[in-house]
């Protein structure tokens, strides 16, 4: 499956490393068992799904880890669109899902 990443999920990895120091293993994790398992996470509408991965720099699991929003809209290549720290944010709101796509499809042209 191919990969891909947004300037926006980039960012947000390089401001939570600061604080949670295991987040690039994690992550790597993460798109391992994308690979492997094929498991994108749970289906939140307009192609996008939620991942939860683990925060090993908190002993919480994924319950307090982090959640990727990935867009999967072919069924070989998938694009990570943003992630957040579960601790700073309880989720994203319908509209913040919205806005995050039509950057993301309005960059792509």
């Amino acid at each position: 499956m191919q990969i891909k990443y947004t300037d926006t999920f980039l960012k947000e990895v390089k401001k939570l490393s600061k604080k949670f120091n295991f987040i690039k293993d994690d992550l790597k994790q993460a798109v391992d068992e994308i690979n492997s398992k094929n498991s994108i996470g749970v289906s939140i509408g307009y192609d996008l799904y939620k991942k939860r991965v683990k925060n090993s720099s908190i002993p919480t699991g994924k319950s307090g880890g982090f959640r990727v929003i990935i867009y999967k809209r072919f069924k070989d290549s998938i694009v990570l669109l943003t992630i957040y720290s579960k601790t700073h944010k309880e989720s994203l709101s319908d509209n913040e899902l919205k806005e995050l796509l039509e950057k993301f499809m309005n960059k792509k042209k």
